[in-house]
C-alpha cells in the first residue's frame, strides 16, 4: 500500500469564495434543467452570470441556474463572490440531444447506507445533509434511490408504484430539486428486481422465451413507457437500469421511452453490460457497468475496481464506465440494516476512491451521511482531486506501467500500477498504487522537465526531469 497524505477538508462555508464547476456542461434542448452551480465561501454568496442562453434564469441569493433550454452551444461566465473575494470561471454550455452528463456524475446512492430500509424519509434527510455537509457545495448533486421502493402496479399510467415507506415520491422529489438537488430512481427490465422480496420491474406476465437465461426473466407485458411516464409525473432526473445480462435492445427499449419524456433524464445500464456491445453502450449510456457489487473488503477492490482497463477507449465526454458506488463510511447490512464503518483502512479508501477519479467512473457516495467523519469529508470533498473526475475532456485513463508477482498461494506480494489522463489545461494527471503486501518505490520514467503537484496533499513538488 501507498501511504498519502491527504489535506485536511476546507469547511464550504468559510473563506474565499470560490466556484466547483467543470467547464463543460450540458442539457437537452426543450427539458426542463435544474444546476445547482457549486461553490463555497463565507455566506453569503452572491452569483452572476454573462450571456445566458435563452430560456434560462439564474437565481443570484443560491445560485440555481433554470429553465428550458434550446439546442445551441453556449459560453457562460459564471462568478461568485463574497465580503472576501471573486471568483469567476467561463463555462461551455452545450445544449444538445441526449445532451445529459458531459462530466461523470457526482452523488449519493442509497443501496451500501440504507439497503432495504431506504425510506422516503431517509431520501428526504441524505438530501438536506447532502446541503448542509457541504457536500452539493463541492459538486455532489444526485440523490439517487436504488432497490426497495417498489410496491405493486397501479396508478393511471398502470405502472410500478411506491410502496409503503414512500408514500410521496412527487413530495420527496420537491423536496431533493428545492435543495437544488437531482433526484434518481431504480428498476429493471426484468419481471422481477434484485434487492431481496417480491420487488416488480419494468415487464411483467409470461416470460418472453428470447430472454429466458435473463436472470429474474423478462416478461412479454412491456410496462417501460409507463414507468417512464410514472417518474416523470414524479420528477426524477436518473435511472439506474439493472439486469443480467445487460442486452442492448432492452436498455434501447427503456432509452428510446427516456427519450421521449419531458425530464432530461441520466441512464445509467448496470450490472453486466458485456464489452461486445461497447458500441451501444458507449453512444447511448450515461454511465455503464460490467462488474460486481461493491464491497468494503480489499480484495474486492482489487479485484473488480483494477480489472477494467480495457473500457477506457470506450471511455469519452458524457459516457463514462461505472466502477460502482463508494465502499467508505458507515455503511450496512443490506437486508437488515445494520451499520458499521468501513473495513477498509484509510489508505484503502483513498486507493478506492483515487481509481474512481483517474479511471474517470461516476463517484456515488453511498453512507449515512449523519455520521460522516472529518476523514470521510477530507476524502470526498478535495476539489483538486475532484476536478480530475470532473475533467472537460472526459477521456479514459491508461495504465502506463503494471508490475506484478504472486506467491504460490496466488498472493500478491507485488502489484504496481500507474495510470496516466491527459486533462483540458494540457497537463496529465498521475496516479500511482501500490495494491502489493510489501513497500515498494513506483517510478516514471520522464522524457523532459515537469513540475509536479500532489493533488491530495495540495503540495508543489517541484520539477523532475526523471
Amino acid at each position: 500500500m501507498i501511504k498519502t497524505e491527504i489535506a485536511p477538508y476546507k469547511p464550504h462555508d468559510k473563506g474565499p469564495a470560490r466556484l466547483h464547476t467543470p467547464t463543460v456542461y450540458g442539457a437537452s434542448p426543450d427539458k426542463y434543467m435544474l444546476y445547482a452551480i457549486p461553490a463555497t465561501g463565507k455566506r453569503p454568496l452572491c452569483f452572476a452570470a454573462e450571456d445566458l442562453p435563452p430560456g434560462l434564469s439564474l437565481d443570484k441569493t443560491n445560485g440555481f441556474l433554470t429553465g428550458i433550454p434550446k439546442a445551441g452551444e453556449y459560453r457562460l461566465k459564471i462568478s461568485v463572490s463574497n465580503g472576501e473575494s471573486c471568483d469567476s470561471r467561463e463555462i461551455r454550455f452545450l445544449v444538445k440531444e441526449d445532451g445529459s452528463g458531459l462530466t461523470p456524475m457526482l452523488g449519493w446512492c442509497s443501496w451500501n447506507a440504507f439497503g432495504r430500509t431506504v425510506s422516503q424519509q431517509k431520501i428526504e434527510q441524505t438530501a438536506d445533509l447532502m446541503v448542509s455537509s457541504g457536500l452539493s457545495s463541492y459538486g455532489y448533486q444526485f440523490v439517487n434511490t436504488d432497490s426497495a421502493w417498489q410496491g405493486e402496479y397501479g396508478g393511471k399510467y398502470d405502472a410500478i408504484m411506491s410502496n409503503f415507506k414512500f408514500p410521496d415520491m412527487k413530495a420527496m422529489t420537491d423536496h431533493i430539486h428545492r435543495l437544488g438537488l437531482k433526484a434518481g430512481i431504480y428498476s429493471t427490465p426484468m419481471q422481477k428486481a434484485w434487492g431481496g422480496g417480491e420487488l416488480p420491474g419494468c415487464t411483467r406476465g409470461k416470460t418472453d422465451p428470447k430472454w429466458m437465461d435473463t436472470y429474474y426473466g423478462i416478461g412479454l407485458d412491456h410496462r417501460e413507457q409507463a414507468c417512464v411516464d410514472q417518474w416523470t409525473e414524479w420528477g426524477f432526473d436518473y435511472l439506474k437500469y439493472d439486469w443480467s445480462p445487460c442486452d442492448p435492445e432492452n436498455a434501447e427499449r427503456m432509452k428510446d421511452c427516456l427519450r421521449r419524456s419531458e425530464r432530461d433524464f441520466q441512464f445509467c445500464v448496470t450490472v453486466s453490460a458485456n464489452l461486445r456491445y461497447a458500441d451501444y453502450w458507449k453512444k447511448n449510456c450515461n454511465h455503464w457497468r460490467d462488474n460486481s457489487d461493491s464491497r468494503d473488503s480489499w480484495d474486492n477492490i482489487v479485484w473488480n475496481r483494477f480489472h477494467s482497463d480495457h473500457w477506457a477507449e470506450h471511455v469519452s465526454r458524457g459516457h463514462f464506465f461505472d466502477l460502482d458506488m463508494l465502499e467508505c463510511g458507515w455503511i450496512c447490512n443490506h437486508m437488515t440494516g445494520e451499520q458499521w464503518a468501513s473495513r477498509l483502512t484509510e489508505d484503502e479508501q483513498i486507493t478506492a476512491f483515487t481509481i474512481r477519479v483517474i479511471f474517470p467512473s461516476p463517484i456515488q457516495l453511498s453512507c449515512d451521511l449523519s455520521r460522516l467523519t472529518a476523514f470521510d469529508m477530507a476524502l470526498f470533498c478535495n476539489e483538486e482531486v475532484l476536478s480530475v473526475n470532473q475533467d472537460a475532456l472526459g477521456i479514459g485513463a491508461v495504465c502506463v506501467h503494471e508490475e506484478r508477482t504472486r506467491a504460490m498461494d496466488r498472493t500478491e506480494i507485488k502489484h504496481k500500477r500507474i495510470y496516466a489522463k491527459p486533462l483540458e489545461d494540457g497537463s496529465t494527471a498521475i496516479a500511482m498504487f501500490n495494491l502489493g503486501e510489501q513497500d515498494e518505490i513506483l517510478s516514471l520514467p520522464l522524457n523532459s522537465k515537469v513540475s509536479a503537484r500532489d493533488l491530495w496533499a495540495k503540495r508543489e513538488l517541484g520539477a523532475f526531469t526523471e
